[in-house]
């Protein structure tokens, strides 16, 4: 492996990872619905989506800049795992109602933004 590709990864994997833990104290669980989780989620995603809409509208990312943010940043600052344990912790609470709107909402809003972030690229 490279190795600057594997410092870029390591660089953006370690903001993304503070960034996650800053974001997600800011926005706490709201009543029974886990806010901060699906901001970071969301702005992943919207990440993701611009850089892969550079890739695909013909601009020529450096491998190490996609690595940072992509690899690096957005996978430590997205917390899927965190957002199924959450969910499964809902259902477990008999939250049916919460996990469906958490289920919904994480699903449907990071796909948005995945395709907002596509679109913004193409400018």
């Amino acid at each position: 492996m490279n190795g600057r590709i594997a410092l870029a990864v390591a660089l953006g994997g370690t903001l993304g990872a503070l960034s996650r833990f800053y974001i997600s104290g800011l926005f706490p669980v709201y009543g029974e619905f886990p806010v901060g989780t699906l901001i970071v989620n969301s702005a992943a995603s919207l990440i993701l989506g611009y850089l892969y809409g550079l890739i695909f509208w013909g601009f020529d990312v450096p491998s190490d800049w996609r690595a940072f943010f992509g690899t690096g940043f957005c996978g430590a600052l997205s917390t899927f795992s965190t957002f199924s344990y959450e969910t499964f912790s809902l259902l477990r609470e008999k939250e049916y109602l919460m996990a469906t709107l958490n289920i919904l909402a994480n699903v449907i809003i990071t796909i948005l933004l995945v395709f907002a972030g596509f679109i913004l690229a193409r400018r």
